[in-house]
């Protein structure tokens, strides 16, 4: 497996050097590049350093995780982030997703679950606490007709073949079952999808039921 260069974002000495000897001890396959104690040095950081993994956490003073994230995201879309943290909250985790970080965890995680964290995002998938796994998905499960026909009224420049798309991927449905619903082939489905995202200008399906669920379409 190639290095995985990872930059440390955290105001808590300890806790960075915490992590330092867990990742080392851990793996041979991950390598520290640099640390930052605040938001905008994380971000500054960033950019000289080009890390492949920022481990962030979400308080961070000056400007927060959440800020940096995004600010990070626009300048380097291929850092990916994970956001930590030490108390679960559900509106900072799907604002974390929203600004494109492809993780969100707890700062007691397990070492051997922060390695498999750092694998999983720098292999474009999603690692987040199965607390906000469950959250999203309760959330999703208490769609009713009212908010579908809200949502699809919703004016955000996509059509209604594609608001009815993006409802079945916030069910959690997937390309072969949205296919067979409105029977179009897989292709279709793909091509709506990347248009969704164009649109809502959203790098991932997460990220796109994230900003569904901020902004209010569906609770």
């Amino acid at each position: 497996m190639p290095i995985i260069k990872v930059l440390l974002a955290d105001d808590w000495g300890l806790f960075l050097e915490g992590v330092k000897s867990v990742l080392r001890q851990a793996t041979g396959d991950i390598e520290i590049v640099g640390e930052a104690t605040n938001g905008e040095e994380a971000v500054q950081l960033t950019r000289r350093l080009d890390p492949a993994v920022v481990l962030m956490d979400q308080d961070l003073p000056k400007v927060d995780g959440i800020e940096a994230t995004r600010a990070i995201k626009q300048a380097m879309p291929a850092v990916e982030i994970i956001i930590m943290t030490e108390r679960l909250d559900d509106t900072k985790a799907l604002a974390a997703i929203e600004a494109g970080a492809a993780g969100y965890i707890l700062k007691d995680i397990p070492a051997a679950s922060l390695v498999r964290a750092l694998n999983s995002v720098r292999q474009g998938q999603a690692f987040f606490h199965p607390e906000i796994t469950r959250t999203l998905i309760e959330r999703l499960g208490r769609l009713g007709r009212d908010q579908r026909t809200r949502f699809r009224s919703t004016p955000e420049g996509l059509t209604a073949r594609e608001l009815e798309v993006l409802v079945e991927l916030t069910n959690g449905s997937t390309d072969r079952q949205i296919a067979s619903k409105f029977k179009v082939s897989e292709g279709t489905v793909k091509t709506h999808i990347r248009n969704i995202l164009h649109k809502l200008n959203c790098r991932n399906r997460t990220q796109a039921v994230a900003y569904a669920l901020r902004k209010g379409f569906i609770k």
